[in-house]
């Protein structure tokens, strides 16, 4: 992560934003001094940012001199974040629920916090802050998204980040590095609250591919925090995350699915629970109805059902089943499932769930048994009167691939 701290943007920056101008009514400029101690303070925290991306290598050279300048610089930026969470929350205290009754207080505060592009300087200097430190970063920052929620006539958040694409790709890279991966993590997972911030995020599709590429991280405690980021970006707000996947249903599912195919254990099982919960979702059926009329899909969860690990393919059924019980099968869906219906009434007959009184799993095992047990041939099978020897056509096309061990 860098630490170069680009210049301060000019303050009337949030004013376009809430479609103020210098000198505008509705009480900005008085309420309890809000503009000048906005001003005050980050300026006080920029020039401690400023002083610590430039006054201070203690980490390359940790002497005891230059230890104890960086620890005074950290505990400067401390001492301004401190204060500001303090107006932020005075600010939080002067709201009631549902109706703001100090909203020319909270603009103040997240316009001048805003403007002088804090935000993307304190995650571009979380390195060089002491953990205890980040963690402030934190809650000031989740005490802006909040604040953001409650102005009703201005979002000046959702249009930072959209004039600022940068910031959610900073937020990400996080994850590229251990120290600051979990607060990068709990930012993210700040915005994921708010639906607009959703759909600014989900609207960056490299961004939310570099993501998924996180959550296979070789690092345990990155690779779960990724995932939960993910999970909060798509399912906290579902109707906005469905457009996005159906929007970009090949370029998502082309890198979510190698989580299946690539991953280990605890990445398979991760993603096997995050696609369920997306495909069995009453927002998503445009979705799932796009997922299971794919052969290829088909095939990974055909092969998943052979796993090593019985809680893969406990998980996997849950997807495999959705196949099986669609009415409405695609030729080649129908056709891989009728060829291998006999290996895959064996494999389910031997796949028991973890609890013997799991109601729900033997309903929905006897079904789907049921369903591949009454399978027809497909058309083209039918026609022929069935094959004599040789070798059976190929229903998808060959750059496809199969999955080992199914019969196409």
């Amino acid at each position: 992560m860098t630490s170069e701290v680009a210049p301060c943007m000019p303050f009337d920056w949030w004013r376009r934003a809430s479609g103020r101008s210098a000198g505008a009514g509705g009480g900005l400029m008085t309420s309890e001094g809000a503009q000048g101690r906005a001003q005050d303070i980050c300026r006080r925290l920029q020039e401690a940012l400023d002083s610590l991306a430039t006054g201070t290598d203690a980490k390359d050279h940790p002497d005891g001199q230059s230890e104890e300048n960086f620890k005074r610089l950290s505990q400067d930026v401390k001492k301004q974040l401190q204060a500001l969470l303090e107006v932020l929350q005075e600010a939080e205290r002067s709201s009631s629920a549902g109706e703001m009754q100090n909203a020319p207080l909270v603009k103040a505060w997240l316009g001048q916090f805003l403007g002088d592009d804090l935000p993307k300087h304190l995650v571009q200097n979380l390195t060089q802050l002491e953990f205890e430190v980040r963690n402030d970063v934190v809650t000031v920052f989740s005490a802006v998204v909040r604040l953001g929620a409650t102005l009703t006539d201005d979002d000046l958040l959702q249009q930072y980040v959209k004039d600022h694409p940068q910031f959610f790709e900073l937020l990400v890279k996080g994850y590229e590095t251990p120290e600051i991966a979990t607060h990068c993590g709990m930012m993210l997972r700040s915005c994921a609250r708010q639906a607009k911030l959703v759909q600014t995020f989900l609207s960056q599709t490299a961004v939310v591919l570099k993501l998924i590429q996180f959550t296979r991280h070789e690092v345990f405690d990155i690779s779960t925090d990724a995932f939960s980021s993910l999970h909060d970006f798509l399912l906290n707000h579902q109707d906005v995350s469905a457009e996005f996947l159906q929007a970009n249903f090949r370029d998502f599912f082309k890198i979510y699915n190698s989580l299946l195919q690539e991953g280990d254990y605890v990445t398979k099982r991760q993603a096997l629970k995050l696609l369920s919960d997306l495909l069995l979702g009453r927002k998503f059926m445009r979705v799932m109805m796009m997922y299971i009329g794919d052969d290829s899909y088909l095939q990974i969860h055909m092969e998943l059902l052979r796993d090593d690990s019985k809680t893969i393919q406990l998980e996997a059924f849950h997807i495999f089943k959705i196949f099986v019980a669609n009415p409405n099968r695609p030729p080649r869906v129908h056709a891989i499932l009728f060829r291998n219906k006999e290996g895959l009434m064996k494999l389910l007959h031997e796949l028991t769930p973890h609890r013997p009184d799991d109601k729900q799993f033997l309903e929905d095992m006897r079904t789907v048994l049921s369903k591949l047990e009454a399978l027809e041939p497909p058309p083209r099978i039918e026609k022929s009167g069935g094959y004599q020897g040789g070798t059976q056509p190929d229903p998808s096309p060959k750059s496809r691939g199969s999955a080992p061990g199914v019969a196409l």
